[in-house]
């Protein structure tokens, strides 16, 4: 990671974990896959009361945030760990607020949505290999709400099946066996209080946020599922010439599983019965001989051809 976890985010992230963690001891069977944070715990969320309606959203640009998938099985080293990501949500209500037993609740009755984008598209996926989760919910029994104590400067909102219609889309992950699915984001430093306001709907506020997403089951990686396809190409020293006895290797970055051949006296060689979709590579080596590139990474969607290396014997090696 380029940046440092700075002590406010550990603290209000193990505060948050601790709250959640609790709420899955309960009810077991609903499984975290996904988690988000700030990455510099500024007021990246802002509600503004609009007399007759109100709005939640991100600032301008989104909110910065450390996104990690967890409890799915299969994920490629590229999309496991905390990631670089964006947080998008402009929602609207015309919903007024409820107080209650000292607290005080803004509820949403219309679509809900939060996209957590990638700022780097991963190397396969579906789509634009951006999308890391979209959560779009909206009311069933009852209407999500962002609630908190009245005069705090803490707030929560949660949403879940069945009280909400909860959708998840991803360009890595399946969610086709889930049946119940979980949002519970958390949002600190609270500025200025929760208060009702013009409209009755709460007045202007900013703060900061993080999140956890969790489902019943987990869900699955989006492995490819592509036919296979097919790699070749030539390995020529200067001259032009191919140079055989060249070991060539193909690395599936997914599972490991590396395949092995060598080039025939032309310096040909090919790979057939290749996953496509999916992201490898390439290495050509031979005692006494550079290459240049000695390593090529391949994403390979279809038949692959003309992937060629260039080498020639090494003078520090001797010939």
């Amino acid at each position: 990671m380029k940046k440092q976890f700075n002590t406010w985010i550990m603290f209000s992230f193990v505060a948050f974990c601790l709250v959640f963690g609790s709420a899955q001891f309960v009810q077991a069977q609903i499984v975290t896959f996904a988690q988000f944070i700030e990455r510099n715990g500024t007021q990246d969320f802002r509600f503004t009361n609009n007399t007759t309606s109100a709005t939640f959203e991100t600032v301008t640009g989104g909110s910065e945030i450390f996104f990690r998938y967890q409890n799915v099985s299969g994920l490629p080293a590229e999309l496991q760990g905390f990631q670089d990501a964006h947080l998008y949500s402009t929602n609207t209500t015309n919903q007024t607020t409820v107080i209650s037993g000292g607290d005080i609740k803004q509820p949403f009755n219309n679509v809900y949505e939060i996209q957590m984008l990638r700022d780097t598209p991963a190397q396969f996926g579906s789509g634009t290999r951006r999308n890391l989760l979209t959560i779009r919910f909206s009311p069933s029994t009852s209407s999500a709400s962002l609630s908190g104590p009245d005069g705090g400067n803490s707030a929560s909102f949660s949403a879940t099946t069945p009280d909400q219609v909860v959708v998840f889309t991803s360009d890595f992950l399946n969610f086709n066996n889930s049946t119940q699915r979980n949002l519970a984001l958390s949002f600190s430093s609270v500025i200025t209080s929760l208060q009702n306001g013009t409209g009755n709907f709460l007045q202007n506020f900013t703060a900061a946020g993080s999140g956890t997403i969790a489902s019943n089951p987990a869900p699955t990686f989006n492995a490819p599922t592509a036919a296979p396809a097919s790699i070749s190409g030539r390995v020529l020293n200067s001259r032009g010439r191919g140079i055989g006895r060249v070991s060539m290797e193909l690395l599936d970055t997914i599972s490991g599983e590396i395949r092995q051949t060598q080039t025939n006296g032309d310096g040909s060689y090919s790979f057939g019965g290749i996953p496509s979709g999916q992201f490898y590579i390439l290495t050509a080596s031979r005692y006494h001989f550079i290459f240049e590139p000695s390593s090529i990474p391949v994403q390979v969607n279809e038949d692959m051809q003309d992937l060629n290396f260039n080498g020639d014997r090494s003078f520090l090696n001797g010939w």
